[in-house]
C-alpha cells in the first residue's frame, strides 16, 4: 500500500478516537492495512510522531497529539530565571525556565501554549525567536584553557557567552566589555558573540552609565542629518508662525519645574471667573519642528520617550530643541499647544478649546519656590498661585470621588559627587506645588482624550489613549492574601473597583507599613499602555485618558498632538491609520519599559555603590519579600534591597510557611514575616551582581 495512504488512515483513525492510544497492530486492523505493510506502518509511525502529529506513551503506544495553540509576544525575563510573554491583546503567558529554549528578554517570541496553568495565567513553551530585541550585550571578559568567555551583566540571562574562536582576544581577565551576538544555534549551550569594545574595570568613572546605556540598548548618538536639521532651526521660526497662531503672549502664564530641570514642556496660566476659572495648559509645540519621516522624527520615534538616569538624562530630541527651541524658556516667543478649559466650581469642564499657539512665559519657578508663595511668601504672581491652588483642591476632590488612586510613594533622591559617586540618599518629599501641577496635568490629558473620543469617533479617525486595565482576579486574590497576613480589614469587591484600592490607601495612611503596602497595591496591578483602542484608566477612575502634556520626552504626546493639528485643518496623514497607530501605541509601550527597567537598574547600581560604603552599619527597615532560603528587606532611608539568607538566623532553624508569607523558626516559634520591621546589618555588597547580604542585627 502506498506510504501516503497509509499516513493518511491512521490518521482518520486516530482523530476520530482523540484521547485514545493505539498499538501498532490494533492500527493495522482497524485501517484494514495488510501484514505484509506492517513495516511500512511502524515507519509511519515514527514519522508522524517525529513530526509531532501523534504523541508516543512507552515503546509502541501513539495517540493523535492536537494542534497547539500558538501565541505571538514580548518575553520578559525575570532574575530569577522565569518569565512572562506579554501578548498583543495585553495577557500574559508564564514560561517556566527550561521552557525558555533560546530566547532572551525583550525578545518577540511565538509561543506553544502548554495544558497546565500557573495561577491565572497560562504556561507556555517558546518555539521559535521572531525577532531579536537586543544584539549587543555587556559583561565581563574571562579566559581559560578552554577557551574565552564573558558573563553577561544582566541577571536575567542565565548563560555565559562564547567568543568566536580565531585571533585570541588582547582582553585582560576582568575588564568589562561589549559583544555582538553572532548566532545561538539550537543545540549549543552558550551564545556565539565577538567581542566589540573594551569600556574598562568596575569602578571606573562613567562606567555605570557605560553599562546601562549598552545593556538596555539606549540610543545616545545622532545622525548628522538630525543634527544639522536641528541646526537649521531659528528664534525666525517662532516669528514667522505668529500670523498662523493663536496670540496668548499677553496671558500670564509661567512653567513649574524641579530646580535642576533643563527642559520646560508645560506652562499654566489662570483666570478667575465668578463661576469658576478659566485654567490654560500650554504645552511645547514638539511637532512644528518635527516633522513626520524626518532625521529627528526617525530618531525620536527609535527612542520613543527620554531617559533619565542619575545625573543625565538621555533626551529623545536632540538638545538644541530639548534644551532651547521646544523649551519654554521664560521672556521669550514659544510655539506652543494650548488646552484652555473653562472649569466651574463644582469642578466639571464646562467649556474647552485646544489650537496651536504662541506663549511667553513670565517666570520660571522652582517647585519649593511655589511651595513657599502657596505657605504664605509675597511673589508678584501670588495671586495667581492662590487661585491655582483653590482650583487644585476643588479638582483634587472631585477626582477623588471618582475613586482616583492617590499613591504618595517616596522616591530615592540621590546625590553624586565630583566623581559621579552617591554621597547621599534621602527619600523624595510630594510637595503641595507638585500635586498642583499634576492635577492640571492630569485634567488637561483628560480632558483631551475626551475630545479624540467624541470629535475623533465622529470623524471616523483614531486615536491614541494612555490604558489601564484593572488588575487581574488572580492578583486582586494575592492582594488580599497579604492585606489579611497583616491584619488590616480592608475589603476589596469583585470585580474590584479604583474605590476599593483608594480606600486602602486612606484605610493604610497612618500605619507604619504605609508604602509597604502602596508598593503591593501598585504591584497587584497591571501596567498602563498605550493602545488605539480607548479602555478607560482604572487608576485614575478616568473613562478616557491619553497624554498631551509632555511632547519634549514621550513619543505619544508628540503623536497626539499631530494627530489634532490634522483634525484642525481637516486633514489626514498616513501616520493616523488604525493599523500605523496601533504598531506605534505597542512601540511606545515597549521602549517606555526599557526606559524604566534602565532608570530602575541604574538607581540600583546607585545604592548598592553607597552601601558599599557602609559595611557593617546598621539600619531599619520592612521584610519586603519572603522566600524558603531567606527574606528581603528594604531600608527605610535609602530603599536599597538585601537578602537576609535563612542559614544566618542562628538561633532557631527556620522553616518556609508560604501561606503565611514567613519563615517560623521549628523550636521557639518566632516568626520573620512579610511587612515585619526589622533592624539588619549590612554584611556585604556585590555591585556587579546586584546584590547586598544581610544579617539580622540582634536576635
Amino acid at each position: 500500500m502506498d506510504r501516503s495512504l497509509i499516513k493518511k488512515k491512521l490518521l482518520d483513525i486516530m482523530k476520530q478516537n482523540q484521547g485514545r492510544w493505539y498499538k501498532p497492530r490494533d492500527l493495522m486492523k482497524q485501517s484494514g492495512i495488510r501484514e505484509n505493510d506492517y513495516h511500512t506502518l511502524k515507519g509511519v509511525l515514527i514519522d508522524l510522531y517525529r513530526e509531532g502529529s501523534i504523541d508516543q506513551k512507552g515503546r509502541h503506544q501513539y495517540a493523535f497529539k492536537p494542534k497547539q495553540q500558538e501565541k505571538t509576544g514580548v518575553l520578559g525575563v525575570t532574575s530569577r530565571g522565569f518569565g512572562f510573554i506579554e501578548l498583543r491583546d495585553g495577557s500574559e503567558v508564564f514560561v517556566r525556565a527550561q521552557d525558555m529554549q533560546h530566547a532572551l528578554h525583550g525578545d518577540l517570541v511565538r509561543v506553544k501554549i502548554l495544558k497546565r496553568q500557573s495561577g491565572d495565567k497560562p504556561d507556555g513553551q517558546i518555539i521559535d525567536v521572531i525577532r531579536r530585541q537586543q544584539t549587543e550585550f555587556v559583561g565581563t571578559y574571562q579566559s581559560d584553557r578552554f577557551g574565552e568567555w564573558v558573563i553577561p551583566e544582566d541577571k536575567r540571562i542565565r548563560v555565559r557567552f562564547a567568543v568566536a574562536e580565531g585571533k585570541p582576544s588582547k582582553v585582560e581577565n576582568g575588564a568589562m566589555v561589549t559583544v555582538e551576538l553572532i548566532h545561538w544555534d539550537v543545540g549549543h549551550a552558550e551564545p556565539l558573540v565577538q567581542i566589540k569594545e573594551v569600556l574598562g574595570f568596575p569602578g571606573d568613572p562613567g562606567l555605570d552609565i557605560a553599562l546601562i546605556v549598552h545593556e538596555h540598548g539606549l540610543f545616545t548618538s545622532w545622525t548628522q542629518n538630525a543634527l544639522d536639521q536641528a541646526d537649521s532651526y531659528s528664534q525666525e521660526s517662532v516669528v514667522s508662525e505668529i500670523n498662523r497662531r493663536k496670540d496668548l503672549r499677553d496671558v500670564t502664564c509661567f512653567t513649574i519645574d524641579p530646580e535642576t530641570a533643563q527642559d520646560f514642556d508645560d506652562a499654566v496660566s489662570i483666570e478667575k471667573k465668578t463661576d469658576g476659572w478659566i485654567l490654560g495648559v500650554h504645552i511645547a509645540d514638539v511637532s512644528h519642528y518635527v516633522t513626520p519621516g524626518s532625521p529627528i522624527d526617525r530618531g525620536a520615534r527609535k527612542r520613543g520617550t527620554s531617559v533619565y538616569l542619575v545625573g543625565t538624562a538621555i533626551h529623545m530630541l536632540p538638545e538644541k530643541l530639548a534644551s532651547d527651541l521646544c523649551s519654554l524658556n521664560p521672556d521669550i516667543d514659544r510655539l506652543a499647544m494650548s488646552c484652555v478649559m473653562h472649569v466651574g466650581k463644582d469642578a466639571k469642564v464646562n467649556h474647552y478649546e485646544i489650537y496651536p499657539s504662541i506663549i511667553n512665559s513670565k517666570q520660571r519657578f522652582s517647585y519649593q519656590e511655589v511651595e513657599n508663595i502657596i505657605q504664605g511668601e509675597s511673589h508678584h504672581l501670588s495671586d495667581d498661585i492662590h487661585e491655582m491652588e483653590k482650583l487644585r483642591k476643588i479638582l483634587f476632590a472631585e477626582r477623588k470621588s471618582r475613586g482616583s488612586i492617590d499613591l504618595d510613594l517616596p522616591e530615592a533622591i540621590i546625590e553624586l559627587d565630583e566623581s559621579g559617586f552617591p554621597k547621599s540618599i534621602k527619600p523624595s518629599k510630594r510637595l503641595t506645588s507638585h500635586r498642583l501641577v499634576e492635577e492640571f496635568m492630569l485634567l488637561a490629558n483628560r480632558v483631551t482624550a475626551e475630545y479624540l473620543m467624541k470629535v475623533f469617533r465622529k470623524a471616523k479617525l483614531p486615536g491614541i489613549y494612555r490604558v489601564h486595565e484593572p488588575p487581574s482576579i488572580d492578583d486582586t486574590t494575592k492582594l488580599r492574601s497579604v492585606l489579611k497576613r497583616l491584619g488590616i480589614e480592608q475589603s476589596i469587591s469583585s470585580p474590584v473597583k479604583p474605590l476599593d484600592y483608594q480606600k486602602l490607601v486612606e484605610a493604610v495612611r497612618e500605619s507604619p507599613f504605609r508604602h509597604f503596602i502602596e508598593k503591593v497595591a501598585l504591584r497587584s496591578m497591571t501596567k498602563a499602555k498605550y493602545s488605539v483602542e480607548n479602555k478607560g484608566h482604572f487608576g485614575l477612575a478616568f473613562p478616557s485618558y491619553t497624554h498631551f502634556t509632555s511632547p519634549i520626552r514621550r513619543y505619544p504626546d508628540l503623536t497626539v498632538h499631530r494627530l489634532l493639528k490634522s483634525y484642525l485643518v481637516n486633514q489626514k496623514d498616513e501616520e493616523s491609520s488604525i493599523k500605523s497607530l496601533s504598531k506605534l501605541a505597542e512601540h511606545c509601550s515597549q521602549r517606555e519599559r526599557v526606559a524604566i527597567e534602565a532608570e530602575r537598574d541604574h538607581i540600583k547600581m546607585k545604592q548598592l555603590q553607597y552601601l558599599s560604603k557602609h559595611v557593617g552599619e546598621s539600619s531599619d527597615g520592612v521584610i519586603s519579600g519572603v522566600m524558603r532560603f531567606g527574606f528581603f528587606v528594604e531600608l527605610a532611608e535609602t530603599f536599597v534591597e538585601g537578602l537576609v539568607h535563612a542559614s544566618s538566623l542562628a538561633d532557631d532553624y527556620y522553616e518556609f510557611q508560604e501561606d503565611q508569607y514567613s519563615l517560623v523558626g521549628r523550636r521557639s516559634r518566632k516568626a520573620y514575616r512579610l511587612g515585619d520591621p526589622v533592624r539588619v546589618k549590612v554584611i556585604s555588597v556585590s555591585i556587579s551582581e546586584g546584590l547586598a547580604d544581610f544579617a539580622v542585627d540582634s536576635i
